[in-house]
């Protein structure tokens, strides 16, 4: 019994040491730029920050936030509307890194929560005759493709592309595959990350 105490006590110990091998930490952010999805729209401007595992050079898991503005405005004879939309996606992640080089490519896809607000500010000469907020969770997916470059073993620069999919709802609420409703915008990403250890042991 103690050689057998002795035994698992030496191989829990063993993988304590070997994990970090094993699954390396990085932690990353990003700077983001989405297309219009109004006519009017100044653009989806953003971030995010982002933490995963590497499994091994190719696999990784992990979490991401990300946040988007957007801006519509109208003017015509005195009366001025301006809709400011802001967009936080909550995901999960997961990618697949092509090479072992220090210039990999990687696909993935993201899914989770996608946090939306809409606020309304109407004018009249100057003067504030209506605004009002509403909010909203939908379902959200992301399919994803970008390179990487290891500037070091702990630094990379990443560049990538995102299509956001915000999954819609159906009149009694429930939330449903309907891509027909569904709010959709490409995005495109420029950040960096930190690997808090070798990613290729």
């Amino acid at each position: 019994m103690k050689k057998s105490g002795r035994y698992l006590g030496t191989l829990v110990l063993s993988l304590m040491i070997g994990a970090p091998v094993l699954a390396q930490l990085s932690a990353g952010a990003s700077l983001g730029y989405g297309i219009p999805t109004e006519a009017g729209g100044s653009g989806l401007w953003g971030g995010g920050l982002e933490a995963k595992y590497y499994f091994n050079y190719q696999l990784a898991v992990g979490a991401r936030v990300r946040a988007y503005t957007e801006t519509i405005g109208q003017t015509d004879g005195g009366l001025d509307g301006k809709l400011t939309a802001i967009t936080i996606p909550m995901m999960a992640t997961v990618e697949y890194h092509i090479t072992d080089t220090d210039f990999h490519p990687f696909v993935g896809m993201e899914a989770g929560i996608i946090r939306s607000a809409l606020i309304t500010d109407l004018k009249f000469n100057g003067q504030n005759i209506y605004d009002d907020s509403t909010k909203d969770y939908n379902i959200g997916l992301a399919p994803k493709l970008g390179i990487g470059f290891d500037i070091t073993q702990g630094l990379m620069v990443t560049a990538e592309a995102l299509y956001n999919i915000g999954l819609g709802k159906n009149q009694a609420g429930n939330t449903q595959l309907n891509f027909e409703r569904s709010a959709r915008f490409l995005t495109v990403h420029a950040g960096i990350a930190f690997t808090f250890g070798n990613r290729f042991d």
